[in-house]
């Protein structure tokens, strides 16, 4: 299917970085393996639900949105004249309800990371917590001055945006903030180390996006903690007009205080 690869081409600069990497990983893992020596104008349904068959969850959902688009690709391009996804239904993976951690689990989190079993993943899950990170985005996050800067992962059409978020009080005691910050292991590892450390299977690391989330809004305003998460204000004026400057943000966040 060199339409595929030539698709992926295409979308190369309209995607997130991590999400074209992520299709171009589908592709080589499910599609290529399987009908990569087709001719699109070859494939046909059975082809693609022999693939979507073996798929479950988010992969299924991926997956879907992949094929969807080749073979849009290839109809706007009077490759073909008919979509090979219309019979493929769509079925949406279930998520699991995220919360924050309890006082009790932010206490456990701290003593095993302090423990020897654990202590190399200590400054990842900190930061984590106290800056609300997605797990992607530490891959280019760093250290500048009273913030940290992290490259916001939800954007759409592959718009480069960056988030200046404001190092707490707990931050500045536990982390050395003169080391870099490394991504150490893909999202889904560090999710399984996360759970092992918790000792509890329901609980993933995005749970501590949700605790920072959570705790800034006991001490500082919504739209305030919005900035720092990355998440577009619905409100006209926090999308465009509002511009706070470095010294209110820093005097905001140390408002904040994490109590375990």
């Amino acid at each position: 299917m060199r339409i595929a690869n030539e698709w992926l081409e295409f979308k190369k600069d309209k995607l997130n970085e991590r999400t074209h990497k992520n299709y171009v990983s589908y592709c080589k893992r499910y599609i290529f393996p399987a009908i990569g020596d087709m001719r699109i104008t070859t494939v046909k349904t059975i082809d693609v639900n022999n693939i979507m068959t073996k798929a479950e969850g988010r992969v299924y959902e991926d997956l879907r949105v992949i094929f969807n688009s080749i073979f849009k690709y290839a109809i706007a391009s009077g490759i073909l004249t008919y979509n090979p996804m219309v019979l493929i239904p769509f079925k949406r993976a279930e998520r699991n309800t995220r919360r924050a951690l309890t006082y009790d689990e932010q206490k456990t989190l701290v003593e095993r990371l302090n423990s020897p079993e654990f202590e190399e993943y200590k400054r990842t899950f900190l930061i984590l917590l106290y800056f609300g990170l997605r797990p992607c985005e530490l891959e280019d996050a760093h250290f500048e001055g009273d913030f940290l800067i992290a490259r916001n992962a939800k954007r759409k059409n592959g718009k480069i945006e960056y988030k200046k978020i404001p190092i707490c009080r707990q931050a500045r005691e536990q982390l050395n903030l003169d080391e870099p910050i490394v991504f150490p292991h893909r999202t889904d590892v560090l999710n399984r180390i996360f759970k092992r450390i918790m000792n509890d299977e329901e609980i993933t690391q995005y749970y501590l996006r949700h605790t920072f989330a959570t705790v800034c809004q006991q001490f500082v305003r919504p739209d305030i903690v919005d900035i720092w998460m990355g998440d577009s204000s619905e409100r006209l004026v926090g999308r465009v007009y509002t511009h706070f400057p470095d010294k209110f943000m820093k005097s905001e966040m140390d408002k904040v205080v994490f109590e375990f």
